[in-house]
């Protein structure tokens, strides 16, 4: 590019709404003109976030502000830390390039994970290569941002990451798959099913025998015993009143017009008492107010103006209670409500003491069991938590069916 950036240019830099090629060129540009950066830095007219965002982009030895491709297939497939996890629902909520990667890797696995081993075998020495390459190569990628670059990332990151398990995986479920009960008047009952679950097995003969689970408590292996035998685990009751008759969709991570979504906590169950409140972001706001009030419509906490779309109370929310909560945006002076009227108000409950402490325990003496936990978290209305748990015990039965359909159930919900 030479000369310097047009006004419109930088305008449309400022706003997000530039196409991914001329992103990549104006952004190749601003790293190496001073002048076209403080013409931009006077249109954010935000000093500090301007500088933060600078040193992400053109200084990127302090830190990539994208999400890696580590981290984004870790949490498509649900083994990154809690810590980090939660670090990482935060940058999605402002990073449109990163929400819209997740999203189609995600996609993306669903279709194709069950068949990766046996389409694709590499050797030990290719993985690593391509691996260290993947690594390097993807804060680049994330620039463009086109479904062609992210199908590209997914597809090779896929092929490289799930090969270092395949073998082991496969000898498992093929021996499972292809064990026959030898007639005998002292045979054992036939295995209906199997699943590995964190450091063991959980078993269900024809007999309704079931094994891998004696240390939990009676309620808790009818609840595993019916998931095994199929049968779908219900809706979960705190959610009954939480959802408007119309049923409408889940909040939007975007923006449309002067129309804006709230994300989360929407018609769901919270597990803390200081839920953390996300919408997405209105293009041209200046700031926002979060309110939130009890079923009387009584005013119960209210944020001061915010500059980013998140906000977490300090005063602590009532457990057992159903909350409404909406947002103000301030744009060119004026107040802009979501959700707009005549669209429903957003619902949310708290979970009770009594379920939290109970959830509490689980964690505490059943942690490793993705099964028991998705199940209680499911029970409990806890959708999100239930869908996490799930999936990793998808990834661990990359062939089951019970697992991909306590998954399907789970997201089903929401």
């Amino acid at each position: 590019m030479s000369g310097h950036l047009t006004k419109t240019q930088i305008e449309d830099y400022s706003r997000h709404s530039l196409s991914a090629a001329t992103l990549l060129s104006v952004s190749d540009h601003l790293s190496l003109c001073d002048a076209c950066r403080l013409q931009v830095q006077r249109v954010l007219n935000c000093d500090e976030a301007y500088l933060t965002f600078r040193n992400g982009v053109f200084e990127p030895q302090a830190g990539p502000i994208h999400l890696t491709f580590e981290q984004i297939a870790r949490l498509v497939d649900a083994t990154l830390p809690a810590e980090e996890f939660q670090v990482a629902k935060d940058h999605l909520v402002s990073c449109q390039l990163c929400f819209l990667a997740v999203d189609d890797l995600r996609v993306f696995k669903d279709q194709v994970e069950p068949d990766l081993h046996r389409q694709y075998q590499f050797t030990t020495p290719k993985v690593a290569t391509e691996r260290n390459w993947l690594i390097q190569f993807w804060p680049k990628s994330l620039i463009f941002s086109s479904a062609l670059a992210v199908l590209l990332l997914a597809v090779s990151g896929w092929m490289v990451w799930r090969t270092s398990r395949v073998s082991d995986q496969r000898t498992t479920q093929v021996a499972t798959a292809t064990k026959v009960t030898p007639p005998s008047t002292n045979a054992s009952p036939t295995l209906i099913a199997m699943l590995n679950d964190g450091a063991g097995q959980v078993r269900l003969d024809a007999e309704g025998k079931l094994s891998g689970v004696e240390q939990l408590p009676e309620a808790y292996q009818q609840m595993v015993k019916r998931a095994l035998s199929g049968q779908e685990f219900e809706r979960s009751p705190l959610l009954a009143r939480l959802a408007p008759s119309e049923g409408i969709p889940r909040g939007s991570s975007e923006a449309v017009g002067d129309r804006f979504s709230l994300i989360e906590p929407v018609r769901t169950v919270t597990l803390s008492e200081h839920p953390t409140f996300r919408w997405a972001r209105l293009g041209g706001a200046t700031g926002y107010i979060v309110e939130i009030y009890n079923e009387e419509f009584d005013p119960v906490a209210s944020s001061p103006r915010l500059s980013v779309p998140k906000w977490k109370p300090a005063q602590k929310l009532k457990r057992g209670a159903i909350y409404y909560w909406q947002v103000k945006a301030v744009k060119d002076g004026k107040e802009m409500i979501s959700p707009l009227p005549p669209a429903p108000q957003v619902k949310f409950r708290v979970l009770d003491e009594a379920k939290a402490n109970e959830l509490w325990r689980a964690r505490q003496d059943y942690g490793s069991s993705h099964l028991v936990l998705g199940l209680l978290y499911a029970e409990a209305g806890l959708l999100d938590e239930a869908e996490t748990e799930f999936r990793a015990l998808q990834k661990e039965n990359p062939d089951s069916a019970i697992a991909s359909r306590l998954l399907k159930r789970a997201r089903a919900q929401k």
